[in-house]
């Protein structure tokens, strides 16, 4: 930490930059405007009530290093894999971003910024998000505001749940330790053009919806988790973005599974989910990450393999593979590049009877099960002496079935 916090002044000095609020005096970027159009279309709705599911602090600094280089993002706190591709995508490399990358998806550039995801149970309307629609309390009693916020990379249609913002909310002090900093609350407040959220009878406001955090969720002590799971016939509706944001589509399950894909059994998380805090989460990985409870005649049994046939009382289901991370490939590696964001499908087949006895979908994080981290997490190829963000605990998901109704929304 304190090699870190000597060269980041050093390398800013150097490059002519500090870490700084994101101007405001022009308008945002051309591609920001494409992306937060309002178009929702067949977008998932978690519970019945518009609310907060998580608002957790995710990590801190690495957003908005100039240059990009392994250097930079290594003296501001980040980290790079050593892979064996050739000419690996930069995304392959580091979760780190560049002002001008910020800037794309989020409106503006920022410099050595944090970041925070905000994840709703109904998906947002995307052209009432502001920063000035969040007030954030740190655990000091400061009061802070975002610089910069977007629904990236909830990108696609049928996602748009989840408001990420940049700006300066922590530092990496775990709870506890003298100095730590970190975000208490966060809370939608009215300005002047509230946030909306878009449910069952049309868009609502958002105003005065909360979220409390405690100091155990800090992502130095615990990483990210799944918020909420939801068990759907299988659809493709929705699956698309704006043309300067489909990089990673179509990586719908159809796409990937063809008519196999009968079921999607989608998780929600509260942050972005790598196996090491920069790779990807692979297609063929459920094995690694998941398992299903089944509750049958004779009581519960785990799914724990892909391509398997699990007798349910006598009927038939199958884990075909994971879905809504990246392009489909032949073969899948360290190299491959998902869209990092909310979502990752589990996609099932067989009898509905069977399909209906699924009651909850587990990450083990242990038991021979590897665990999740956010984008701030170590790579495979740590700078020693930096803290990275913790890896996600178990955790048990009560899965909401929607086979009859699904329980989405379309705007306008």
């Amino acid at each position: 930490m304190g090699m870190r916090r000597v060269l980041l002044p050093v390398m800013a000095l150097l490059i002519g930059l500090t870490p700084g609020q994101a101007d405001r005096r022009k308008a945002p970027s051309a591609s920001y405007q494409t992306l937060m159009q309002d178009v929702l279309t067949n977008s998932d709705l978690w519970t019945g009530q518009p609310e907060i599911l998580s608002a957790n602090y995710a990590f801190e600094n690495i957003i908005g290093v100039p240059l990009g280089t392994q250097w930079a993002v290594r003296a501001a706190g980040g980290t790079w894999e050593k892979l064996d591709c050739e000419d690996p995508a930069q995304r392959a490399l580091t979760s780190s971003s560049t002002p001008s990358g910020v800037a794309f998806s989020f409106g503006y550039p920022v410099r050595y910024a944090d970041a925070l995801p905000v994840v709703f149970s109904w998906p947002v309307l995307p052209s009432t998000v502001q920063p000035s629609d969040f007030r954030l309390v740190l655990n000091t009693g400061k009061v802070v505001t975002p610089e910069v916020v977007s629904i990236s990379p909830n990108q696609e249609y049928n996602e748009r749940h989840v408001v990420v913002m940049f700006g300066e909310f922590g530092n990496r002090v775990p709870p506890g330790r003298f100095g730590s900093v970190w975000v208490k609350e966060v809370r939608v407040v009215a300005d002047g053009t509230p946030l909306q959220l878009v449910g069952p009878n049309g868009p609502v406001s958002a105003v005065g919806l909360v979220k409390e955090n405690a100091a155990e969720n800090n992502p130095y002590l615990k990483g990210p988790s799944l918020v909420a799971a939801k068990l759907s016939v299988m659809s493709v509706e929705g699956e698309g973005a704006p043309a300067l944001f489909a990089a990673q589509l179509p990586n719908d399950g159809v796409t990937f599974y063809g008519d196999e894909a009968q079921y999607r059994l989608r998780v929600y998380t509260s942050g972005g989910f790598s196996p090491d805090g920069v790779r990807s989460v692979l297609p063929t990985e459920f094995a690694r990450y998941f398992r299903l409870h089944v509750e049958t005649d004779s009581g519960e049994i785990l799914v724990t393999e892909t391509g398997v046939d699990y007798d349910i009382d006598g009927a038939t289901l199958r884990v075909i593979g994971l879905a809504d991370l990246g392009l489909k490939q032949d073969t899948y590696d360290g190299c491959y590049v998902e869209d990092h964001d909310n979502y990752i499908d589990i996609v099932l087949a067989g009898d509905e009877e069977a399909i209906r006895k699924v009651t909850q979908v587990e990450i083990p994080a242990g038991e021979g099960y590897s665990p999740l981290f956010n984008p701030g997490g170590p790579g495979n190829n740590p700078t020693r002496g930096v803290r990275y963000t913790a890896p996600g605990p178990r955790d048990l998901q009560p899965v909401t079935l929607a086979i009859d109704d699904p329980m989405t929304v379309s705007y306008p």
